[in-house]
């Protein structure tokens, strides 16, 4: 078993939204144990209790330096030792750029 996860992070200027919904089967035996999302460094996520079948919601940023490039990851983990991440790149030379992961 593994995560079913959708995350999506746009930015209009400066301004960054990322969106993400992350869940494991009901009644299974793994539960979501952590749960990063960064951009430019910067752990978006900061409420995420081990333990949960579900987690999701909207988190906000505002970009530093909008006109450079900005780099996007994540990682998500499992109690059972189950693991995913990546990364991407907002572009600076958009002013509307985003970024998805899926899985």
């Amino acid at each position: 078993m593994s995560v079913q996860y959708q995350i999506k992070v746009g930015k209009d200027g400066a301004n960054v939204q990322a969106n993400y919904d992350l869940s494991v089967p009901v009644g299974g035996n793994e539960l979501i144990a952590d749960f990063q999302l960064n951009v430019e460094g910067e752990n978006l996520i900061k409420n995420v209790t081990p333990g949960q079948t579900r987690f999701n919601g909207t988190a906000f940023h505002v970009l530093a330096k909008p006109d450079q490039d900005a780099p996007v990851s994540f990682s998500i983990s499992t109690d059972q030792g189950w693991t995913k991440s990546g990364s991407d790149t907002l572009r600076g030379s958009r002013r509307y750029d985003d970024v998805s992961f899926q899985g």
